[in-house]
This record gives structure tokens, C-alpha cells and sequence, in this order.
């Protein structure tokens, strides 16, 4: 009878002690909510920014013309248009090319002409020296017979002046054969240097019509005319100068698009060959694209005189283009999965509190919350990998 006494009053105690447990246990924990540590792949990733250009792309460039460095844009095929191989895309402004083939050209006739007067001029000249040869020859024969058919019946000073006038006529040929060979050598030069004047010209014009023909620039294939841009980033328009070795606007093949990266120097170590990535175009956020990491640069670079962010360049393919979306230009969001397959013990960012510097974590109890120190490794967006003090399917409060 005594027992059965003391044990329903320890139950009545215990009656009354539950309420005061369970209003301690909630005012303890004030009803937060709680998260619990679980086991699997952290995901981590870096995002960038990407620009689609083409993997294989014409670039159409001013021509090299000889004294020209700068070139002016009169007109150009409309951004986006297909074109045919043999289409005109680009015309340079030619007025100076025109204006120097103007006056080569006119050397050039100019030279003709003097070719042309030149021989008639010669030709009359060397007729003037042979009539004249002609005649001193004539009279040199009279002179020489003169003097043989002198007999004794000549007075001796006349057979001396008939010996002298032989010799004078004879030295009269010999000086004009002289003159003819010295006038038909000096002929020869001039003709000579006339048409070296003339193919000199003739070279110059041939090459500044070609010039001319460069300057309107003909698409070497079909594809989609796209401007280049300008020193400062520009898209090129009509009546901008460009220089020689700028791509006034390239035909890319859009069959065969990849993205273009720039990276900051930070994250180096942790991009590499192969790891796959997602791409978001600006222009059309809600589709994705996946694709891999094929190239790195070598070099690191500031990204702008203004920027002084060291980065190095990437290209990424592109899995399954879309060729009626995706156009050379189009600015992209990249997220580069750098995830490993290890499985940790992962927790919410949001539990993680730091005490000068040291990580910890509130866990929840029968009196109340209790400070956990915990040791963090690899950080992902939402997630953190714990690498000691919890346990897998152990309960943290959020805040």
C-alpha cells in the first residue's frame, strides 16, 4: 500500500515537471529552423563573361597598297546580311588611288607620245645623215678621180690642190659615218630610255588599277556579313578610317560557334583543359547551353587601359549550336563547373557563423543551443564541405 502511494506521487511529480521540460526545450531552441549536415558533391563553379565568335571566320582586311596606311569606309554591306561568294561587301574610298592614276596615266600617254615623236624625229635625222654620207661619198669619188686622171699636162700646185680636196672629201666621209653611228646610237638610248619610262608607267597604272579593284572588297564565300570592330571596341561604320591589318568585317561559319573567356588571374589555377561549363546568352537568358574548356591562353594581360585586372583568354566549344540564335558578338554568362566527384560532408552557407576568424556553428539541444567549432573546406554557392566536427545527418540551426 505504501508503494503503490510513493509511486503515484513520483508520477505526479513527473506530470507536473513535463510542461516546465517542454517550455524549456522551446524556449531554448525559440522555434528556429534547423538544417542537417548531409553527404554528397560539393558543387562549385566560376562565373565569367564570354563573347561567341566563330571558329573559323574570314576576315576582310584593307588591301596592302604601296604609300597608303589609311583607308576610309564609303560603304558597306548591311550587318547580318547573307551573301553570296562574289557579293560585294565593303567599298574603300579610292580618290586618291583615282587621282594618282590620273597623272601616271597621263605620263604614261605622255611617254607614248614621245616614243612616237622620238622615232619620226630620229628617223628624219638618220635620213638627213645618209643623204649626207651619200653626198660625201659622191664627192669624195670626184675628188679621187680628179686627182688619178691628173696627168704632166696638170701643173703640179693643181695635182697637189686635187690631192688635198681627195683627202678632204675622204675625211668628210669618215666624219660622216661617224655622225650617223654616233645619231643612230644616240637614237637607240632615247628610244631605250622612253620605254623603260613607258613600262615603269605602264607598271604603276596596272598596279594602281588593281589597287582600285582591291578596295571594293568581294566576299570570298557565303555566310553572314559582320562588322569588325575599331580600336576602342566599336562596331566600324561608313566614313570611319581604318588602317591596314584591321578586319573591316569578317564571314564567320555559323556551324561552327565557340565563346571566347576572359578570366581573372585568380582563378588560374583552378580552370584547366576539358571541364565542362554552361552558357546563358544575354540575349536570350532562358536558354542553356553546355559546352567544355578546349583552349587557355598563355599569356596573362590587363583586361583594359582602364581596368587593371590581370586576366588570360579562354575558348570553350559549344555542345549543339544554334545556328538561327547564335550570331558572332553576342555577349554570354559562363558558369565553369569545377566540381570533383568526391563526396564530403556538406552544410548550408547560411549555418556557418566565424568568432575572430574561427568557423563555427549553433546546434540545437534538450536546455538550449551550444557552439560548435567546425573546420570548413571547399566553398560552392550554397554549400560548404565540412571537413571535421559533425557528423553526417547531424541537426545545425539557421539563423
Amino acid at each position: 500500500m505504501m508503494v503503490s502511494t510513493m509511486n503515484n506521487k513520483r508520477h505526479t511529480r513527473l506530470r507536473r515537471l513535463l510542461p516546465a521540460v517542454t517550455l524549456l526545450m522551446l524556449s531554448g531552441c525559440g522555434g528556429a529552423a534547423v538544417t542537417s549536415v548531409e553527404r554528397g558533391v560539393l558543387s562549385q563553379s566560376i562565373d565569367v563573361t564570354g563573347e561567341l565568335v566563330s571558329a573559323d571566320t574570314i576576315s576582310m582586311m584593307p588591301p596592302s597598297l604601296r604609300r597608303v596606311w589609311q583607308y576610309q569606309v564609303k560603304q558597306l554591306a548591311p550587318e547580318g546580311l547573307e551573301v553570296n561568294q562574289g557579293d560585294m561587301v565593303a567599298q574603300l574610298d579610292t580618290s586618291e588611288q583615282t587621282q594618282r592614276l590620273s597623272v601616271k596615266t597621263a605620263k604614261l600617254e605622255a611617254t607614248i607620245q614621245d616614243i612616237e615623236t622620238s622615232k619620226l624625229r630620229n628617223a628624219k635625222r638618220l635620213e638627213e645623215l645618209r643623204l649626207e654620207l651619200a653626198e660625201a661619198r659622191m664627192n669624195f669619188e670626184k675628188a679621187q678621180r680628179k686627182f688619178k686622171l691628173s696627168d704632166d699636162t696638170v701643173a703640179a700646185i693643181d695635182k697637189i690642190k686635187y690631192e688635198k680636196d681627195a683627202e678632204i672629201a675622204k675625211d668628210r666621209v669618215v666624219l660622216t659615218e661617224q655622225k650617223l653611228d654616233l645619231e643612230a646610237q644616240s637614237a637607240r638610248q632615247r628610244e631605250a630610255m622612253l620605254m623603260g619610262d613607258q613600262q615603269k608607267f605602264a607598271s604603276e597604272v596596272d598596279a594602281l588599277k588593281r589597287g582600285i579593284a582591291s578596295l571594293t572588297l568581294i566576299a570570298p564565300r557565303a555566310g553572314m556579313v559582320v562588322y569588325g570592330n575599331d580600336s576602342q571596341g566599336n562596331k566600324i561604320k561608313e566614313g570611319q578610317s581604318v588602317f591596314m591589318g584591321d578586319a573591316v568585317l569578317s564571314i564567320p561559319d555559323l556551324n561552327n560557334m565557340q565563346v571566347n573567356m576572359t578570366i581573372p588571374e585568380v582563378e588560374a589555377r583552378r580552370v584547366k583543359l576539358g571541364q565542362t561549363l554552361k552558357i546563358r546568352l544575354d540575349a536570350n537568358p532562358d536558354r542553356l547551353f553546355s559546352g567544355k574548356i578546349i583552349e587557355l591562353g598563355a599569356v596573362f594581360r590587363n583586361k583594359n587601359q582602364d581596368i587593371p585586372l590581370v586576366i588570360f583568354d579562354a575558348v570553350a566549344s559549344i555542345d549543339e549550336a544554334d545556328t538561327e540564335l547564335m550570331r558572332p558578338g553576342m555577349t554570354a554568362k559562363i558558369s565553369i563547373d569545377i566540381a570533383n566527384d568526391e563526396e564530403q560532408l556538406l552544410l548550408s552557407l547560411d549555418a556557418v557563423h566565424y568568432d575572430a576568424g574561427q568557423a563555427y556553428v549553433l546546434t540545437p539541444g534538450l536546455f538550449g543551443e551550444s557552439k560548435q567549432s567546425v573546420t570548413l573546406g571547399a566553398i560552392g554557392k550554397e554549400l560548404v564541405s565540412v571537413t571535421s566536427g559533425l557528423e553526417v545527418g547531424q541537426e545545425v540551426l539557421l539563423p
